[in-house]
């Protein structure tokens, strides 16, 4: 009688851990789920909406008619998209650059033996955590006509005041120094990471065999350092390209269309003309070139484990 009462309690036993183990199975996958769900909500399913919107003359209040491709083919001869679209190329090209060459020099500087140079990292990256707004904000009023400190400084020295943000040939440069002011702490940061990782080994032959500084950098230095530097690039280009805060809140665009990025042109066609439709082709537009963008550093980055082999 206990045998098979041991015989029956050993074969429920198996029936009874099943469950468990279905359970332990898909627990990952039941903890993953609110954070895909919110993935799927916040990203997948607005972009997935956007590319269908863009096939319509999508409007506010209009009747809604499936035109395919006649928003993208509209972009074409849209002069003020391309037009916004320079701006936003000369905007990225200048304040990457300069950010770039700025970070890499403090970068090389801040990694060698120099009093106080935890204060001074430490300093650099302040303007990178300031709010974007809170940013756009300081310097409208540091360029301010009336009481700005720039005017104050041209008005001692020159006896007359400058309007920086309302002129045309001012304006789109001293945004592209705000952003440099912000950023560069950014390139700083992630250069100085990958000057701290490279081997010593190399330049302490190099130094030995009698290289000299200038030649360290250009034979050692930035050839081993290509990948982070690629990597910084690509970063700071696909946020650099999709500037908004800022120039929203310093010049509107203004003065005229002088610094009318085209995310703040996307912006005042969807929200200000309703004309959602075309608005949606120029983000997938602008999605297709960043793509691009993102592949020539891509293949810059394989050439380089290719030649590294």
């Amino acid at each position: 009688m206990n045998l098979a009462t041991s015989t029956a309690a050993s074969a429920r036993l198996p029936a009874q851990q099943a469950p468990r183990r279905l359970l332990a199975d898909l627990l990952p996958y039941l903890l993953l789920a609110p954070s895909v769900l919110m993935l799927l909500a916040v990203t997948v399913y607005p972009l997935l909406y956007s590319a269908r919107i863009s096939l319509y003359s999508f409007r506010l209040g209009k009747e809604q008619d499936f035109i395919l491709l006649g928003n993208y083919a509209a972009l074409l001869r849209d002069a003020r998209f391309w037009d916004s679209l320079g701006v936003t190329v000369t905007f990225t090209f200048f304040a990457v650059s300069v950010e770039f060459l700025l970070g890499l020099g403090l970068a090389l500087l801040l990694a060698g033996e120099l009093r106080f140079r935890g204060f001074f990292r430490t300093a650099l990256i302040i303007p990178m955590i300031v709010m974007p707004v809170v940013v756009g904000i300081t310097w409208r009023l540091i360029y301010a006509s009336d009481v700005g400190v720039v005017t104050f400084v041209a008005r001692t020295l020159f006896g007359k005041s400058l309007n920086i943000l309302g002129e045309p040939s001012l304006a789109l440069p001293a945004v592209i120094v705000v952003d440099i002011w912000e950023w560069t702490p950014f390139m700083f940061l992630v250069l100085l990471a990958g000057l701290q990782s490279l081997p010593l080994e190399p330049f302490e032959a190099a130094r030995v065999d009698g290289a000299r500084p200038w030649q360290i950098l250009r034979d050692l230095t930035l050839p081993m350092l290509k990948p982070v530097i690629m990597v910084a690039l690509l970063i700071r280009t696909m946020d650099a390209f999709t500037v908004f805060d800022q120039i929203f809140v310093m010049t509107n665009g203004g003065p005229g269309s002088s610094t009318e990025v085209v995310s703040l042109f996307i912006y005042r066609t969807a929200f200000k003309y309703s004309l959602f439709g075309p608005a949606a082709a120029m983000v997938f537009v602008v999605l297709l070139i960043l793509i691009a963008i993102s592949q020539v550093y891509i293949r810059l980055l394989r050439d380089r484990a290719v030649a590294a082999r």
